[in-house]
């Protein structure tokens, strides 16, 4: 039996071993030698880990029993001091008491990664100054949590965010540091990159960008970043995530040729014919690569020929990045930042959703989404084949549809090689999908426990679920779930809340239904469901609220705040504005504004001056207006009869008992309504969650519009002889609202879903409408007016 020896224990090592054993698991005795005293894991999988998500048991690759099963010798904890080339000998020293043995090989493999960028900055060396590469930087991070508060994490790539994440888990107060104006530049546009710095910051993760750091100062331990501008920041501890450079230090040592990293040709062979290389420590055409994908088609490669099968050669790999930060999908691929380019973008403010495209010449060669990957596929085979895109350009925006607009993702799915890398972090393929599929796994639920596919970061989960379903079948298509730490729908969850008796925490709910992990999606949905269940009962858990409904005012893309008074029907006073008017000049509210809802919006607020201005508001007898929450919004109106000779019934006193009735329930989306005095409908009633149009006999009702990206005319529902039957009407059909929709499903979403004939078979008669109506909670509450919001604030 032939001698092989694996240097590194590291991900794309334990590919090449794993490629080999598929191959002929008789041709090598297997030796591996890996710095770490720990057995292999998934380095990708460490920021869970930080965050506390997950045990290092979790994210272990292989363990003892692997080892044992194919007689492969593992050594932990020692290093190869040199390699004579001459008589394929490897000398290795126990890095803890300096022992060494020698080790003969046929085939020697060098997988000796990369090592962290140290940005050589007076103070480096200081106590406190780590990376973020392996689990001992973690295990450091962690034991520092009781002691440290303040983190500065200089880097913003993929790595520097998950740190910044799992610190801010642990409860560390980070602050993330570039010398770019936008995050993660190598796989975002900088407008992604913004949006995602804005769901990091809801999550209390602060940002200094344009920054160059210039020193580390402190006695024993660091104390404060100092910048190139003047400014400073205090901090505990400085976590440097700024890049990596290619470990090529052995294969200098031995003579092997390097280039800022080990040359291998496209059998990954080095210099040496006996000698081979993978992983981020290579050279290859020029390139290095750092992602899982191109670093298992080496791995591939690699084990060929060690193997003396060759079927493959590596000729470089098209690179493309899904990932799921923070519980948002990110998928980048080709090149997005010419300005030469034609681009074409979308964006979606309800779901926070974003494409962008970039053509040149009838082809796509970039594309960016934000929110929703699901597309991702698709764009990327359109950039690698260099496809004509002119006959799709009109719904190239929509992604993967036929001309009739009907799904084509399985078609996109069907043209995938096997051997194409789906899942990044658990290196699973096509194939595997496949093999998993056909080897019984008859839900996707049993092919991510056979393959652990999509239980990393989630963000192939989208692609990953095409390709299930097209193997298995689509009776089998895994169900649509709350979001990726829950196996349960938005429904079920929903309705599980909806049968309890007694008020439950989030915690208490997600435990009870088994999630695995928690998220920004879940804590608010849950959240929403448990406030509308028990109403005042039901403390809101501010950390699991969206930041402007914790605020009680929206956040502005300069990091100040705007606020809304409530202005019911658009009515206000002499005696209001005059003091919002003073107000405003007292605070040097440097903007002023009527909004299409027929309120003033304060703009460009400090934090620092909320709190202060709401009382103030207060005083002089105005309350909030919900204008950054989902909840009830405002109602439109027209002058009605006291005013316009055409107007048939009072619409500006209708809309203020429409307010009255609903105003400061949270929904499950924003509720917007609009009373119209006459069928000429000068107030857009017909475009709202909930919209009346009066006549000379009555009032006409109309539900489920909507005006936005997608613009969609109400339904008319029924008619009402009298103002109290329209707001009891009105009453009744928000608790049903409020009780059967799902967490941001706007009205019109929620009919589509159900359909208008169900919502009217649940108010058909009026004492069913009663019974609703009676069920929604009489308490008004004016968050300005309490102190509640100071905890926030």
């Amino acid at each position: 039996m032939k001698k092989l020896i694996v240097v590194g224990s590291g991900m794309s090592a334990m590919k090449v071993v794993d490629e080999i054993l598929k191959i002929d698991p008789l041709m090598y005795q297997i030796t591996i030698i890996g710095a770490e005293t720990v057995l292999p894991y998934n380095r990708i999988m460490l920021s869970p880990v930080l965050a506390g998500e997950k045990s290092f048991d979790d994210i272990k690759t292989h363990d003892e029993a692997y080892f044992s099963q194919h007689h492969i010798t593992f050594k932990p904890g020692f290093e190869v001091t040199t390699v004579n080339r001459r008589l394929k000998n490897v000398l290795v020293t126990n890095i803890k008491d300096k022992t060494t043995d020698n080790i003969i090989y046929d085939r020697l493999v060098i997988c000796t990664g990369s090592t962290p960028f140290i940005l050589p900055l007076p103070g480096k060396e200081l106590k406190g100054v780590v990376s973020f590469r392996d689990i001992y930087d973690v295990e450091y991070m962690q034991s520092e949590a009781g002691k440290s508060k303040k983190v500065a994490v200089i880097g913003t790539g993929l790595l520097g965010l998950e740190a910044a994440n799992g610190l801010n888990e642990l409860g560390f107060k980070v602050t993330v540091i570039g010398n770019m104006d936008s995050i993660m530049n190598m796989q975002l546009d900088a407008s992604s990159g913004h949006l995602l710095q804005k769901v990091l910051e809801q999550k209390n993760i602060n940002f200094k960008l344009g920054a160059i750091t210039t020193k580390i100062t402190g006695k024993d331990k660091v104390e404060l970043l100092e910048f190139e501008d003047g400014t400073t920041l205090k901090t505990d501890m400085v976590v440097m995530s700024v890049g990596i450079i290619p470990n090529d230090t052995l294969a200098k040592h031995i003579g092997l040729q390097t280039d800022r990293g080990i040359i291998v040709n496209d059998t990954m062979m080095t210099s040496d014919p006996a000698i081979y290389s993978v992983g981020e420590c290579i050279k290859h055409r020029g390139m290095s690569y750092g992602l899982v994908a191109p670093l298992f088609e080496q791995a591939r490669v690699c084990a060929e020929q060690v193997c003396e099968v060759s079927h493959h050669m590596y000729t470089g790999s098209d690179i493309s990045t899904k990932l799921k930060i923070s519980g948002v999908d990110v998928f980048s691929a080709g090149e997005f930042n010419n300005a030469d380019d034609e681009v074409m973008c979308s964006k979606d403010h309800a779901l926070n959703t974003r494409k962008r495209l970039s053509i040149r010449g009838n082809k796509l060669v970039g594309a960016v989404l934000f929110g929703d990957s699901t597309d991702g596929l698709f764009y990327f085979d359109l950039i690698k084949k260099e496809t004509d895109i002119s006959s799709i350009r009109k719904t190239l925006l929509f992604g993967d549809i036929n001309i009739d607009g009907s799904s084509a993702g399985a078609a996109g799915v069907e043209k995938m090689a096997d051997d194409e890398q789906v899942c990044g972090c658990m290196g699973v393929t096509k194939g595997d999908i496949v093999s998993a599929v056909t080897g019984g796994c008859d839900t996707f639920e049993a092919m991510q426990e056979e393959t652990g596919c999509a239980t990393g970061c989630g963000g192939c989960g989208s692609v990953a679920k095409q390709i299930f379903s097209f193997v298995s079948g689509a009776e089998l298509v895994s169900k649509e779930t709350l979001c990726d730490c829950s196996s349960h729908s938005t429904e079920e969850v929903r309705e599980y809340i909806r049968a309890l008796d007694a008020v439950k925490t989030i915690d208490e709910v997600r435990s009870a239904l088994d999630f695995t992990n928690t998220c920004e999606a879940c804590g608010a949905a849950i959240n929403y469901y448990l406030s509308s269940q028990f109403n005042d009962a039901y403390v809101h858990n501010d950390a699991e609220r969206p930041h402007n409904e914790m605020m009680h005012a929206n956040k502005q893309r300069d990091g100040t705040y705007s606020i809304v008074p409530q202005m019911q029907g658009g009515l206000t006073t002499p005696a209001e504005l005059k003091s919002l008017a003073e107000i405003a000049v007292k605070y040097e509210v440097p903007t002023v504004k009527v909004t299409g809802g027929q309120r003033i919006d304060l703009l460009g607020i400090p934090k620092e001056n909320l709190n202060d201005m709401w009382d103030e508001i207060a005083a002089a007898g105005m309350e909030s207006g919900y204008a950054y929450g989902k909840a009830t919004r405002t109602c439109k109106s027209c002058v009605g009869t006291d005013h316009c000779m055409m107007g048939t019934q009072d619409s500006m006193g209708l809309s203020v008992k429409m307010e009255d009735a609903v105003w400061s329930h949270f929904m499950p989306h924003k509720f917007k309504m609009g009373v119209s005095g006459c069928p000429r409908n000068c107030a857009e009633a017909t475009i709202k969650d909930f919209g009346v149009i009066c006549t000379e006999k009555g009032y006409e009702i109309h539900v489920a519009g909507a005006c936005g990206i997608r613009t969609k005319a109400c339904l008319k529902d029924r008619f009402f002889e009298t103002e109290a039957d329209v707001v009891e009407y009105l009453k009744a059909f928000v608790q049903l609202y409020r009780i059967k929709a799902n967490y941001l499903e706007r009205v019109m979403h929620f009919e589509e879903r159900v359909g208008l004939e169900y919502i009217q078979s649940q108010l058909n008669t009026p004492e069913k409408i009663k019974k609703w109506a009676d069920a929604l909670p009489k308490t008004i509450k004016n968050p300005w007016e309490t102190t509640d919001h100071r905890k926030s604030a």
